[in-house]
């Protein structure tokens, strides 16, 4: 079988087909159309040939569905999809569902004993210290527990303010402060009480896995006297599997 290319011309302008014969067939002669199907096979070159020149033209509607589909695509990447809280589920690390129930049952407990027991004073928060080896924002479970006992009517103060407050006093006696806005001296509350706590954990590996007790611990301690007067625990015991474990 013989394969070859074979230049035609028409109106003074070039192309290319490729003509495949049988052995034994003729190449045939001078004509300057391609050769018939019965002698062998015409196909024109550039319908696969990379020197085509022939353009290859997008239809609009094909531009339009490309267009489309990039912006979906674009858009499935960079979208956030927002969850319920109270859905929230265990992560390996201390996460949303641990902050949450370490909330609502240290304020639910705490706030029973101020109304049940203590009834009277104010309160004020000490740092909860970390001493696991996960990165935990103890000001985010502070917070959390401040504004849901906020919310049932527990007194807090805060006396990291007393500096500023007492800075604005002494400026109101300038005689530079309206008699309506000027802050009153000798008004200040004291903590009768300040609220402390740790987390700590227990870890241990087993059969490739991961089992980890963590503690939160609050106390309540009374300035007067230094009697821890409450005290209350939440408790996780989380397992995980060990990444790699096994290979």
């Amino acid at each position: 079988m013989n394969i070859f290319l074979k230049k035609i011309g028409r109106s003074g302008l070039g192309s290319q087909v490729l003509v495949i014969r049988g052995k034994g067939e003729p190449l045939g002669g001078g004509s300057s159309s391609p050769p018939s199907n019965r002698a062998g096979i015409t196909i024109p070159s550039h319908s696969f040939l990379p020197n085509s020149r022939t353009p290859t033209k997008l239809s609009s509607m094909r531009i339009l569905f490309l267009f489309l589909f990039l912006s979906y695509v674009f858009v499935s990447c960079s979208s956030v999809s927002y969850q319920k809280i109270d859905k929230a589920k265990a992560t390996k690390q201390w996460g949303v569902l641990e902050v949450k129930e370490t909330a609502r049952s240290m304020s639910h407990s705490l706030s029973t004993y101020y109304k049940t027991d203590l009834k009277t004073g104010y309160l004020e928060w000490k740092a909860i210290q970390n001493s696991t080896s996960e990165h935990i924002d103890t000001k985010l479970i502070s917070n959390e527990i401040l504004n849901q006992l906020t919310k049932e009517k527990v007194p807090f103060v805060d006396t990291s303010i007393r500096e500023e407050a007492s800075a604005e006093m002494a400026f109101g006696k300038t005689g530079m402060v309206s008699s309506e806005s000027r802050l009153a001296v000798g008004k200040f509350k004291s903590p009768s009480h300040k609220i402390k706590g740790e987390i700590n954990e227990v870890v241990n590996y087993e059969s490739g896995s991961r089992i980890q007790y963590i503690t939160v611990t609050l106390f309540l301690v009374s300035l007067e006297t230094n009697q821890i007067v409450w005290s209350e625990q939440t408790n996780f015991l989380k397992t995980s599997r060990v990444e790699g474990y096994g290979l």
